[in-house]
């Protein structure tokens, strides 16, 4: 059986995924596009996806993160690849 991107039940998040993502997705609406960005969904999407296979230390430090957190990260992150 193959999947569709975006079938239904490709990749549906549970809450508290949601509100991870939505953290740090506020937090970029403030700034310019960069590679740190999109690192950070990368990462996201990794911790979530080893969270589902019962890795859930990275998510529980993930999921503690506030906007300031996703700040200092986004900036040391877009400081590395420049």
């Amino acid at each position: 059986m193959r999947l569709k991107y975006g079938g239904p039940g490709f990749f549906r998040l549970a809450k508290d995924e949601e509100a991870v993502i939505n953290g740090l997705a506020a937090c970029m609406s403030k700034k310019a596009p960069s590679l740190g960005m999109e690192a950070a969904f990368d990462y996201v999407g990794r911790v979530i996806a080893r969270r589902r296979f019962g890795y859930v230390s990275e998510w529980r430090q993930l999921a503690s993160w506030t906007e300031k957190d996703w700040d200092r990260w986004l900036a040391v992150t877009d400081h590395v690849s420049n």
